[in-house]
């Protein structure tokens, strides 16, 4: 039998004994190793507090990075869920319903659409969140101001799309998976030339222009979504380039970067982003 020693002395480290019935046996040097770090770290493997503290900069560091608009996005996003899974009944209140927007006055169900993903938090909307940490907050990139009218443009293309049932899109309660995808295509249009690659999918590096429609096909193939689905946030994000570079020629300030853009930056890198996801795909169920 193997009987536990309440302390372990530092000379130990070398060797370290069985305590069995009269009879003593040393352990080799790489198992007395292994025996030692698990005495030190008693809390049955879980991390220690050094650790868990060293994880916690970590994360903090990276989430104080996002820029502003992201940020209070990512949060509203994951409160939604967390709201819905306590109060479904909530997701008929919020949801965008045409009839009760324009003949009720509930204005607001033509925001709080872009808010909340509505169905069940599968990977899918993780990935979708992940991509927009990524790619949105490079888009954004300390300009906010034009950030923001991005956003604007890009949820009234998709509202006049979802309304008018155009570029084979079906109305859905949800459009916040349609807009994120968009985001994304907007990072490729801003880097059309910059070589980039997609995960993992063992491809080549490519330029940024070919991200959108390997994306959709990748979305399709191997998560199984509507490729119509697709269809109207890619066209979307065209419209909002083109809008956005107008807009940029003919009001210069929309390109300015607020104090202290570039060390977010430095933080997140720059260049495409790159990943799997079930973007655009998989809106919401009422």
């Amino acid at each position: 039998t193997i009987t536990t020693a309440p302390t372990v002395h530092s000379s130990f480290r070398s060797s370290f004994t069985f305590l069995s019935s009269g009879c003593s046996a040393p352990l080799p040097c790489q198992d007395c190793a292994k025996m030692l770090g698990a005495i030190r770290n008693m809390n049955g493997g879980r991390e220690s507090r050094s650790q868990r503290r060293k994880r916690r900069k970590h994360h903090r560091r990276h989430w104080h990075s996002l820029p502003p608009t992201i940020m209070v996005w990512c949060v509203l996003l994951i409160l939604s869920t967390l709201l819905f899974n306590q109060y479904p009944e909530y997701k008929k209140v919020l949801h965008l319903h045409w009839k009760a927007a324009l003949k009720q006055g509930q204005y607001h169900r033509l925001l709080t659409n872009f808010l909340c993903f509505g169905g069940k938090f599968d990977m899918g909307c993780m990935m979708q969140l992940f991509f927009l940490a990524q790619s949105g907050a490079r888009v954004e990139q300390g300009r906010s101001m034009r950030f923001i009218l991005m956003l604007i443009i890009g949820a009234a293309g998709l509202l006049y799309v979802d309304y008018y049932k155009m570029l084979l899109a079906a109305r859905q309660p949800w459009l916040s998976h349609r807009l994120i995808y968009a985001i994304v295509c907007l990072e490729s249009w801003d880097n059309p030339f910059q070589l980039t690659t997609l995960p993992p999918l063992p491809l080549p590096p490519f330029p940024a222009w070919l991200l959108p429609p390997l994306l959709s096909l990748q979305s399709c193939l191997m998560f199984g979504n509507d490729w119509r689905t697709l269809v109207a946030p890619l066209v979307v994000s065209i419209g909002i380039h083109l809008a956005i570079t107008i807009l940029a020629l003919l009001f210069p300030c929309l390109d300015h970067y607020y104090v202290g853009a570039m060390q977010f930056g430095g933080d997140w890198g720059t260049g495409t982003g790159t990943g799997t996801g079930t973007l655009g795909g998989g809106d919401g169920k009422r």
